[in-house]
């Protein structure tokens, strides 16, 4: 806390870059959910970088994760920790929560390889998640 306000944790992009499609999507995906303390600190102390792919416009994006900081960057990195690729209706829903990662992989929905315990921490932050409010302001 600094000065009294709670600084909220979220993903900045890689200086002089900015975003294609893919990374614009899960970079407003990713800060909503870092917003839960919980879902942050599942990837706060994880360290490593991770290439998401979209196989039908081979579109990529790499999101790097050291100490408590996200930065995603537009293509993919040589030697990523981790690798997730899908066509876009499967990454659509996955991140909107319709399709679980792991059922995913495990129905070759979503190709996979590197760190299996990087790519299950990133899920909790890249899979929107609505809370019912009961108040006006959330």
């Amino acid at each position: 806390m600094k000065g009294g306000v709670l600084k909220m944790p979220e993903v900045k992009v890689k200086e002089g870059e900015e975003l294609n499609g893919l990374g614009i999507m899960l970079k407003e995906i990713m800060n909503i959910n870092l917003k839960d303390p919980k879902r942050y600190r599942s990837v706060e102390k994880v360290e490593g970088s991770m290439v998401i792919r979209e196989s039908t416009s081979n579109v990529a994006v790499t999101l790097r994760l050291q100490q408590g900081k996200l930065e995603l960057q537009n293509d993919a990195i040589a030697k990523p920790t981790a690798y997730m690729e899908a066509g876009f209706e499967n990454l659509a829903h996955i991140s909107s929560g319709q399709l679980n990662p792991i059922v995913a992989i495990l129905t070759g929905k979503l190709k996979s390889r590197g760190n299996p315990l990087l790519l299950l921490k990133v899920s909790k932050i890249m899979v929107l998640k609505y809370t019912v409010c009961v108040v006006t302001d959330c």
